[in-house]
């Protein structure tokens, strides 16, 4: 009887190894839309998928790269979800009726600054009176952030010349073309001081506050898939904070997304590290968050860009972040 007993045991174990284990749950198929080009930039995104960030919460992301303009009627129309937008094409999109709304802020501080050689001696807002700016053109948050340093120092249009120069910025400024260029604070400058310029730099977001980019889906999203906007804001954060820990690994993933970008590239590493400086690692107080919304909808009506104001609180959430 117990030689019985312990064949039987014996073939339920057999039995139990041979069978098929429980299979994995799918993890979601999703697009992350970003804009400009692959750029070390975005390791965050990059860190999410080779790290098992994305996995860990049951994502399965594809990069996309387009224009924003594009990427933001895809997502407001709900053809896709999720986008990396600036602040300004959310409030320009909602007054125009698409559905878009940020549900986790990107950076703390406004990226966008004003960069001059030294001997210039633009050390103030006040001192671009006269002056020959040099920007990639009247749009998008090099614009935005321009006008609003501008207006905050009470400077007109008749005060200054804008100049449309593409993404040239480095070599008009040093080869003098225009007197000072609109920069996003983490690529142009360390450019320029790796080639040995001395410069000043106007940060816009040292004389005001304003929304810069941000994690943007849609109201339908909101109400029919919250469980996966929730996810996609908790692996963005880990990711966030897992590349702001290891910069170097960061790097190191970015390498197979990034096309040309070398093993040892000390203007991309500072790139990277400057970026950094200006993410929103922790998740900001409401009326921080709503403040910040307020002032780039002044900004943007007073533009003409905007012509009717709308309820800002309507234009963020933040429901997954708290």
């Amino acid at each position: 009887m117990k030689r019985l007993i312990f064949f039987a045991l014996i073939l339920c174990l057999v039995l139990t190894a041979c069978s098929p284990s429980t299979p994995e749950p799918a993890l979601t198929k999703v697009t992350l839309n970003l804009t400009y080009i692959p750029n070390v930039q975005f390791a965050p995104f990059y860190v999410a998928i080779e790290n098992g960030i994305f996995a860990k919460y049951g994502l399965d992301v594809t990069l996309a790269y387009g224009n924003e303009a594009d990427l933001v009627a895809l997502v407001g129309s709900d053809n896709q979800q999720f986008m990396i937008a600036s602040g300004e094409q959310v409030l320009l999109s909602r007054a125009q009726g698409l559905p878009v709304i940020s549900v986790r802020g990107w950076y703390k501080d406004y990226p966008v600054g004003i960069a001059s050689l030294k001997t210039s001696q633009i050390s103030q807002p006040a001192d671009l009176r006269g002056k020959v700016i040099g920007l990639p053109g009247l749009y998008g948050a090099n614009y935005i952030g321009f006008e609003a340093l501008a207006a905050h120092a009470g400077l007109t249009d008749a005060d200054y010349e804008l100049r449309s120069i593409g993404f040239t910025q480095v070599e008009a400024l040093v080869t003098e073309q225009v007197d000072a260029v609109v920069v996003y604070l983490a690529n142009e400058p360390v450019q320029l001081r790796a080639r040995g310029y001395e410069i000043n730099l106007l940060r816009v977001a040292d004389y005001l506050s304003l929304v810069g980019n941000c994690l943007v889906t849609n109201e339908k999203s909101l109400s029919e898939r919250s469980d996966l906007v929730q996810r996609m804001v908790n692996a963005m954060q880990d990711a966030l904070v897992a590349t702001a820990a290891d910069p170097d690994m960061a790097y190191e993933v970015s390498r197979k997304y990034v096309e040309n970008l070398a093993a040892d590239d000390p203007i991309q590493k500072q790139v990277l590290l400057e970026s950094i400086k200006l993410w929103q690692l922790e998740p900001e107080p409401s009326e921080v968050e709503v403040k910040r919304w307020e002032n780039m909808q002044t900004i943007l009506l007073n533009l003409g860009l905007m012509t009717n104001q709308i309820d800002v609180r309507e234009a963020f959430s933040d429901a997954f972040t708290q």
